[in-house]
C-alpha cells in the first residue's frame, strides 16, 4: 500500500494549518490545493486586514505576501526603485533627475529631441572617470558619445570628418 503524503502529514488526517494563527496571519480557509499539490490557505493579513492566500510553506517560513499593501522587502530603503537605483548608480536622487529634465526644457541637451517622445527613458550621460552628471541625453546621443570615446578629441575627429569627408579629398585630388 502506498502512502500519499501532504505538507508533511498522511492522506486523512486535517491539514497542519487549519487554525494556525501567528502575528502576521490567522487562517481561516482552504482555498484547495496548487498546482504542485500544495494546499493553499486563505488567510487574514494582520498587517492590511486585507485576505491572501499563503501555503504551508509560506506559513512556516513566516514570509509576508507581496500582494500586500504593508509589504517590503528586506532590503527596502524606503526609497522607489528607480530613486534608488539613480542614488546608487550617480549619486543624483529622482527630484534632481526630474529637476535637471525640466530646467533641459524636457529635451536631450544635445540634440534637443523631446524627451517624452522617446521610445526609451532619457539616459543620464556621465562621466565614466570621476562619475560626475553632466546631463540627460536621448539614447543615440548617449551611445554617440560613448562610441567617440567620451572626450572631446574623439568628437573634434568626427567633426574634421563631417566636414572634409575623404571622398571629397579624393575627388579634389584627381
Amino acid at each position: 500500500m502506498m502512502v500519499k503524503r501532504r505538507e508533511g502529514q498522511t492522506i486523512g488526517q486535517p491539514p497542519k494549518y487549519i487554525d494556525y494563527e501567528d502575528d502576521l496571519y490567522k487562517v481561516v480557509d482552504i482555498v484547495g490545493p496548487s498546482k504542485g499539490g500544495a494546499l493553499i490557505y486563505l488567510c487574514d493579513c494582520k498587517l492590511c486586514q486585507g485576505r491572501h492566500e499563503r501555503t504551508a510553506h509560506q506559513l512556516q517560513r513566516r514570509s509576508r505576501a507581496k500582494q500586500c499593501p504593508e509589504y517590503r522587502a528586506a532590503n527596502w530603503s524606503g526609497l522607489e526603485r528607480e530613486d534608488l537605483w539613480l542614488r546608487h548608480s550617480y549619486g543624483i536622487s529622482m527630484q534632481e533627475f526630474e529637476d535637471l529634465v525640466e530646467f533641459q526644457g524636457n529635451k536631450c541637451a544635445i540634440c534637443f529631441k523631446p524627451l517624452e517622445s522617446l521610445s526609451r527613458r532619457a539616459n543620464v550621460d556621465h562621466d565614466h572617470k570621476t562619475n560626475r552628471v553632466r546631463g540627460i541625453l536621448c539614447t543615440g546621443c548617449n551611445t554617440g558619445l560613448g562610441h567617440l570615446g567620451d572626450d572631446i578629441k574623439g568628437l573634434q575627429k568626427a567633426l574634421y570628418y563631417l566636414q572634409n569627408t575623404p571622398f571629397d579629398e579624393y575627388k579634389r585630388a584627381r
